[in-house]
């Protein structure tokens, strides 16, 4: 056998010895007990602080908001993607419940174009839409700069949800 065959040989054989040592040196004690997982990170993630806490909260005090939305264009699209996240609202609204919130627990309440543009922005990258679509799964998109439509008395920029109530667009 030529000699640079079995430099080559020695080469990857130690390389793949390095690979095997740093795999079990490198591997968390907890890797493998409940499958392909470290399950150590299983309390650690059970410690970590919740933000969200899902639209199904949000439909036991707005049931009829979400009646109304759930038959629009935005009824796949979970609250918390316009209103941000909501577990603080959702465990300390009980506490105000029939009364005035403070200002730390009150949900944004997207108005701005910019609110809307952040999905509906005629993009370059996004796909045409050629027809309204009925199924939801094309997301109807508007060139910003042609789509602005002014207020005839005080000359004022719209608001989207001018024209367009949000919960059924």
């Amino acid at each position: 056998m030529p000699q640079q065959i079995k430099r080559l040989i020695i080469a990857f054989a130690s390389i793949f010895v390095l690979f095997l040592i740093m795999q079990q040196v490198l591997k968390p004690d907890s890797f493998g007990e409940i499958g392909h997982y470290r399950s150590k990170s299983i309390q650690e993630n059970k410690m970590r602080v919740l933000h969200y806490a899902g639209s199904e909260s949000c439909i036991k005090c707005h049931e009829e908001i979400h009646l109304e939305k759930s038959s629009g264009f935005h009824a796949t699209l979970k609250c918390e993607v316009c209103h941000g996240p909501s577990m603080k609202h959702v465990q300390y609204a009980d506490q105000f419940e029939g009364g005035e919130l403070p200002d730390s627990l009150i949900l944004n309440k997207p108005g701005e174009r910019e609110d809307c543009l952040i999905c509906h922005q005629s993009h370059a990258a996004r796909t045409k839409i050629v027809f309204d679509s009925i199924d939801n799964s094309v997301i109807k998109q508007i060139d910003n700069l042609k789509h602005n439509p002014v207020n005839k008395k005080t000359k004022e920029a719209l608001k989207c949800i001018d024209c367009h109530y949000p919960h059924q667009p």
